[in-house]
């Protein structure tokens, strides 16, 4: 119904409420920090202060229903997928977006580990779980605001049996 609802957990009763603006699908926290993000049903992600109880930070950009959500390590930047095929990564206090990847297939679930120095995504028609390292763990990366007017295309990871083969190849033959 669009109400971001605070309830307190050990009396389990209503703290407060903020109008959202819109119906979320899923909301995201960001452990020692007081932001959330959700997911919005307009396709947008809604930054917003669950102590000060505002919007922060309206994000759009997605074309299709959003997938998922997930923080940062440092609580700076936040990622969104959704069935457009695309992944964002927005800066959040300077509200850019600082990166824009495509996909073949729609990342289904997105995950950030906790030191940052990978993202873990699952796709669409996919059993696997894609991990890629963070550019700007490993290399020196200027991270500025993306001005294409496309996203850059990621390829996804093929599997390899244990000999180098195609583990297909490898059943057929037994």
């Amino acid at each position: 119904d669009g109400t971001l609802r605070l309830w307190a957990p050990a009396a389990l009763k209503l703290q407060s409420t903020a109008d959202v603006g819109c119906a979320c699908g899923m909301l995201r926290h960001k452990r020692d920090s007081t932001l959330v993000a959700l997911a919005a049903d307009d396709l947008s992600v809604r930054v917003m202060d669950a102590v000060a109880l505002r919007l922060v930070r309206r994000l759009e950009g997605h074309t299709n229903t959003l997938t998922d959500v997930a923080w940062g390590a440092d609580a700076r930047w936040v990622l969104s997928s959704a069935l457009d095929c695309t992944l964002r990564v927005v800066d959040v206090p300077s509200g850019a977006l600082i990166g824009w990847y495509s996909f073949e297939y729609a990342a289904t679930s997105i995950t950030v580990s906790p030191g940052g120095e990978f993202l873990c995504t699952a796709h669409v028609d996919s059993q696997a779980i894609c991990v890629w390292a963070s550019r700007p763990l490993f290399e020196e990366v200027l991270i500025g605001a993306v001005t294409d007017t496309r996203p850059t295309p990621l390829q996804l990871p093929t599997a390899m049996g244990g000999d180098g083969g195609d583990e297909s190849e490898d059943e057929e033959g037994e």
